[in-house]
């Protein structure tokens, strides 16, 4: 999934610098490849029936283990055109396909690190979906459709990027 592009961010200030109508139009195009794959995403979450009766909304619930409620579920997961903060490695994260959803989040990566707990099989017995992905690159929910989607988005973005740069260097060439 990760892919490594080397001056992104000073593309993307260059951009706004000078050609501004280009640093607008590059955030569409990176939006125009990540909304496929979001939208399969939120297809992929179970509905409320689908989930084991005591993991969903309880009203007078006090536990702390978090519930899951699709609507919640689906309006946390999005993308992110704009980059991150360096990590302690100095890498940033030009785009970003994200769940914020505590519960959508443990019902995409369930089963990979303990298959063999109580929660897992009922779940699986209730409503088994696909792992997809490749080693830790792998789940049910935003891993599958990235892995679904067969790298065109990945594709789109660079192609998006690339040809940015290339307006951006015949604009500016004296």
């Amino acid at each position: 999934m990760p892919v490594e592009v080397r001056g992104g961010v000073e593309l993307r200030k260059a951009l706004k610098k000078f050609t501004p109508d280009l640093a607008k139009a590059l955030p569409k195009e990176v939006a125009t490849a990540l909304k496929p794959i979001v939208k399969t995403g939120k297809g992929y979450l179970p509905d409320n029936g689908q989930i084991l009766s005591g993991w969903v909304t309880r009203p007078n619930s006090t536990g702390t283990f978090p519930t899951y409620d699709v609507s919640i579920a689906k309006s946390k997961i999005g993308y992110k055109t704009t980059p991150s903060k360096p990590n302690s490695k100095g890498f940033r994260s030009l785009v970003s396909i994200f769940n914020k959803n505590a519960a959508a989040s443990i019902y995409e990566r369930m089963g990979k690190l303990s298959p063999e707990s109580v929660f897992v099989k009922n779940q699986q017995q209730k409503y088994n979906a696909p792992f997809k992905g490749k080693d830790r690159m792998q789940g049910r929910v935003l891993f599958r459709a990235y892995d679904e989607n067969n790298g065109k988005a990945r594709d789109a973005v660079i192609t998006a990027i690339n040809s940015a740069a290339d307006a951006l260097n015949k604009s500016t060439k004296v």
